[in-house]
């Protein structure tokens, strides 16, 4: 198969990197936000026009001269990003006009020796398309003016990067070809994204990483990943789009996503704060299985109950992390901080509970690890004839009990589905069966096939 080229989207701040990449993956994927400074990472989408097929990067706004923030940690994300590619979108303000910045970006963009597309953002009449010549100043034979918000001009950039595309894989010297990073463990990542994803294994396997601000979900991720592929700091809600990021464990595809920090709705202060909470449900609910990311300092809070409980009835599987094991690891053991999870947060019983240290990288391979069983269990199906006899076992075991002077029976059982494990069980009297007997046959069906991080459904239908 061959390689997809990856295009950068490059800018100062609030130029509208985030709805071009939008625009031309074609959902909104990337937070969208009249703010300075709201993508962070880089970005991942794809796109196909013309019948070629692209990556697409959206990065943090490009500020060369500013030093406090979070701004170093995005040049350092950016400039991963340009060294990957095999061209550049560097995205100028058609309302503001051409600023010295863009002229150091500019600059700066040359030295990596990519084909880059000037194009003017905010173009939205012809009125303002007369103000456009002003940015030739930056060196370039060809403008794209062009409005994110309208899809005016995207076509002529669109039919452009195809032609150069084709013309960029063609000679593509595999003496520029990157260094391969150092692999964490079995984790193995590519010489650039692009390989990555070319990749022919299995199914993807889709794995989130969510839970409160700051726990570390992107130290997590970066030590998977053997690389700094997420921005990581000490200040809370550092990440707010869901970053995917593929590679191969085990020989199996696995799709990595990092997400915003979930908190309760009254510690929203900010709209785009509101709007990464959206996003990690949403990654939530594409993701096949969830780890939930647990400060082990800070230990285990009424709200990692809430993600927990919206991880589980979006039958999703469930792993729970323990980060940071290395400030607490001589005052407790694990076994006791497990059982104190679970006593805690009782409605994961079933779900694993790993300790880990992104820090020094302790247990760091076991959350993949486990992550994989569980999406084996997941798409575990029991037959039909083995399932009844277990069935009988349970109700021989303990029989329901009459209801309202009714006789109760379970007759028969069948499993209707997977991703979660979905069991539909026929009776006389569905509705008159109790809570504490169908977690009883939950609690049944665990103890005699596992179902380990996995949330199982019963649906009681009349027979």
């Amino acid at each position: 198969m061959s390689q997809k080229p990856i295009v950068t989207i490059v800018g100062r701040p609030n130029v509208g990197k985030s709805t071009l990449f939008n625009r031309l993956i074609g959902y909104r994927k990337a937070i969208t936000e009249d703010t300075p400074g709201v993508t962070r990472d880089r970005n991942y989408g794809e796109f196909e026009y013309a019948g070629t097929d692209f990556r697409l990067v959206d990065t943090g706004g490009f500020e060369p001269t500013k030093e406090e923030g979070y701004f170093p940690l995005m040049r350092q994300q950016i400039t991963i990003s340009l060294e990957e590619s095999s061209m550049i979108i560097f995205l100028l303000d058609g309302k503001e006009g051409l600023l010295p910045q863009d002229m150091e970006i500019a600059k700066g963009l040359r030295r990596y020796g990519k084909p880059i597309f000037f194009t003017v953002n905010k173009v939205d009449s012809g009125k303002r398309e007369l103000l456009t010549p002003e940015f030739y100043t930056l060196g370039t034979e060809k403008l794209y003016p062009v409005s994110s918000l309208h899809g005016l001009g995207i076509d002529e950039l669109l039919e452009d990067l195809v032609s150069t595309a084709k013309q960029v894989m063609n000679d593509k010297d595999p003496q520029k070809t990157r260094k391969r990073r150092k692999h964490t463990d079995d984790v193995i990542e590519k010489d650039s994204i692009s390989e990555a994803m070319d990749m022919e294994l299995s199914t993807e396997i889709k794995i989130a990483f969510a839970g409160r601000p700051n726990t570390g979900k992107s130290s997590i991720a970066n030590r998977l990943l053997g690389s700094e592929r997420m921005i990581v700091s000490n200040l809370p809600g550092t990440t707010r789009d869901a970053i995917d990021s593929q590679v191969a464990f085990r020989n199996r595809n696995l799709i990595l996503i990092d997400t915003a920090g979930l908190r309760r709705k009254s510690r929203i202060e900010a709209k785009v704060e509101e709007h990464s909470v959206v996003s990690a449900l949403r990654t939530i609910e594409r993701a096949d299985v969830v780890n939930l990311i647990i400060d082990a300092n800070e230990g285990v809070s009424h709200q990692d109950g809430g993600i927990a409980h919206t991880i589980i009835t979006r039958g999703k599987g469930l792993c729970i992390v323990v980060n940071k094991w290395d400030l607490v690891e001589n005052k407790i053991s694990m076994e006791e901080y497990r059982k104190m999870v679970h006593e805690r947060i009782p409605h994961t019983s079933f779900a694993p509970v790993i300790c880990v240290s992104a820090k020094t990288g302790k247990n760091i391979k076991k959350i993949l690890e486990s992550d994989l069983r569980i999406y084996s269990q997941l798409n575990r199906r029991i037959k039909t004839s083995a399932l009844n006899k277990t069935l009988e076992e349970i109700i021989q075991a303990q029989s329901l009990p009459y209801q309202h002077g009714k006789r109760v029976n379970i007759i028969y059982m069948n499993q209707v589905k997977v991703m979660p494990p979905t069991f539909a069980l026929f009776t006389n009297f569905p509705r008159l069966i109790p809570e504490h007997y169908k977690r009883y046959l939950e609690n049944s069906l665990r103890q005699k096939y596992g179902f380990t991080g996995v949330p199982i459904r019963l649906l009681l239908r009349k027979k």
